[in-house]
């Protein structure tokens, strides 16, 4: 199971349109909040045909779902937008902890909780707040795992000239959980515009087989792309009934296309990896660190 939690803004009034759009196909559903001006919102969307949603809670700083397992195992996974004001914090905390009475064998919540956890977090560091200590005094109390996060130390920017980087975005869940998928792992993907970065939680550990064979548009591009196309398509023949002959052209066609692609555009997938690597490498020496539930206003998935 893969969980893309990412904070955005400006998804407007959810409408089966506007899911369409995040996310294409018709088996898709949904539940949301409403953002509150400009903050706030939680929209969290599910694939139907991979996920068995059984039950659903709405709070006020949160959506709640039941997933029902194949194995047999329900669990829960909630996506959280954290308040700002400290009389809503401890409306916050006191929610979460009613979530956890409700959830708590097999849950899951990620979200932006508006909140760090250790001056650390913050790259401008600073004293331990009641807020820091009222998080930690959460995740003490329910036993919640807070994984390492992988690919960025920060989740958010305020993108200013002196910029200020925090990580305010996480997943976290029980220890049965854990228990049900125990190759978890948290990882946070390139920022590209919000000032959050998108967080990927996978619980996938087994690899099936090579990486499909994809067509990349670029090829079309090149003076020389249609004619090879044509040619290798042509000259590669095999014997026996049709069906049998159009799959090994195919075959055939593949082995071509990846051995031209090299030759001519050279380790593609490999210079991609590079140029992330020294973006990050730029990013981590200016201090702007890669970018977390999408939402209503500014929200989550």
């Amino acid at each position: 199971m893969r969980i893309l939690s990412w904070n955005v803004r400006g998804l407007g009034k959810i409408e089966r349109n506007l899911i369409g759009s995040i996310w294409g196909g018709r088996y898709n559903d949904w539940v949301s909040i409403p953002a509150r001006g400009r903050s706030g919102g939680v929209v969290m969307i599910w694939n139907t045909k991979c996920v068995s949603v059984v039950e659903s809670v709405i709070g006020e700083f949160s959506v709640s779902i039941k997933i029902k397992g194949f194995d047999g195992n329900d669990r829960w996974l909630s996506g959280v937008y954290g308040p700002n004001s400290a009389r809503e914090r401890r409306l916050f905390w006191e929610e979460l902890a009613g979530l956890f009475s409700l959830c708590g064998r097999r849950w899951c919540l990620g979200g932006d909780f508006n909140v760090v956890r250790f001056a650390s977090e913050k790259s401008n560091g600073g004293r331990a707040t009641r807020s820091m200590h009222d998080f930690n005094d959460f995740i003490r109390e329910t036993s919640l795992c807070d994984p390492n996060l992988h690919g960025a130390e920060f989740t958010w920017s305020n993108l200013r000239e002196n910029a200020i980087w925090c990580r305010l975005d996480r997943f976290m869940f029980s220890t049965d959980w854990e228990v049900l998928f125990p190759n978890t792992r948290q990882l946070a993907l390139t920022r590209v515009t919000s000032d959050h970065c998108p967080i990927l939680l996978d619980t996938i550990s087994v690899k099936w087989g090579p990486t499909p064979f994809r067509f990349e548009n670029m090829w079309l591009e090149h003076p020389s792309f249609k004619e090879n196309f044509r040619n290798w398509w042509l000259t590669s023949d095999s014997s026996g009934w049709e069906g049998f002959r159009f799959m090994r052209k195919l075959n055939s066609l593949k082995l071509k296309l990846k051995t031209w692609s090299k030759e001519t555009f050279g380790e593609v997938g490999k210079e991609k990896k590079e140029i992330e690597i020294t973006i990050r490498n730029w990013m981590r020496k200016t201090g702007m660190k890669v970018f977390a539930l999408s939402k209503e206003g500014r929200g989550k998935i």
